[in-house]
């Protein structure tokens, strides 16, 4: 199994956003890494359907997949989520990464939904 946690507050926001939008229902969250950039790796984090090859786990009532090839880049990670002025999204903490100093991730449309709701961490 995986050695990434999702911190109280990602669980409850991933678990609001995947059932308050109804093209989430029943898909579990996706971790990957999308690039690398100066800074470090691109982490990502959206609702898709698990492909043959995806290592899977659950997390309390969340089922979470992610890719091989993201595995190694993120294992260990803590992803927390935050709602600052930096935005409102999923910071993926890599104490794997000495030269990492937090990637921040979110989507306009995420930000959009959790906005109206009051059970979303604040």
């Amino acid at each position: 199994m995986p050695n990434i946690t999702l911190t109280s507050d990602a669980l409850i926001a991933a678990l609001e956003l995947q059932q308050s939008e109804p093209s989430y229902h029943g898909l579990p969250l996706r971790l990957y890494i999308e690039g690398k950039g100066c800074d470090g790796f691109y982490y990502g984090a959206t609702f898709a359907t698990p492909e043959p090859d995806d290592v899977a786990f659950r997390q309390a009532d969340l089922d979470i997949v992610i890719d091989q090839s993201s595995l190694e880049f993120i294992d260990g990670s803590t992803i927390e989520w935050v709602n600052d002025e930096r935005g409102t999204g999923f910071l993926f903490n890599n104490p794997n990464h000495t030269r990492y100093r937090g990637k921040f991730y979110k989507r306009k449309s995420w930000q959009e939904k959790f906005s109206s709701s009051s059970q979303l961490p604040t």
